[in-house]
């Protein structure tokens, strides 16, 4: 049966992971010695079982041993404890100063996939760009957080 991962929500960066990784699931299991089950149940709505901090941190590091760009836990993280603190401090001069640091991570993500699109780039070229659009996207789920829209599911 097919779940409806929310995005950002650990079970969404969970399957991300598994995605990336050779083994899937059985992979993360290995990388972090536990039992397939319960990585999977670390995930699922419902469930008491939760991923450990340390246990987050050795799936994203896997998950970028495997060649995957970002930390899907991490960013998954940074998105439910901003949704927390927005609902906490939000206020209009942090929206604005926000958008400020939006328009300059967009832009520079911009002129990064201009110029890895030229003939001649470089593989140093297209890393580049791939880490300022990373950015640009945390940065705009940051700001769709401030102004109030669909976030990760997690604690209020």
């Amino acid at each position: 049966m097919t779940l409806h991962r929310p995005p950002l929500s650990i079970d969404a960066g969970l399957a991300r992971i598994a995605g990336q990784l050779p083994d899937g699931w059985a992979g993360m299991a290995q990388a972090v010695e536990r039992s397939e089950s319960l990585v999977r149940a670390w995930g699922q709505p419902g469930r008491r079982e939760r991923i450990p901090l340390e246990e987050a941190i050795r799936l994203d590091l896997a998950y970028r041993a495997a060649g995957g760009m970002g930390a899907p836990l991490y960013e998954t993280y940074g998105a439910m404890l901003d949704a927390a603190g927005v609902m906490a401090f939000a206020d209009e001069i942090a929206l604005g100063r926000h958008a400020a640091l939006m328009i300059k991570e967009t832009a520079e993500a911009n002129a990064a996939a201009i110029i890895a699109a030229q003939p001649g780039r470089t593989d140093k070229d297209r890393r580049q760009a791939m880490q300022e659009v990373e950015e640009a996207i945390a940065v705009l789920h940051r700001t769709r957080v401030l102004l109030g829209g669909p976030s990760a599911t997690g604690p209020p």
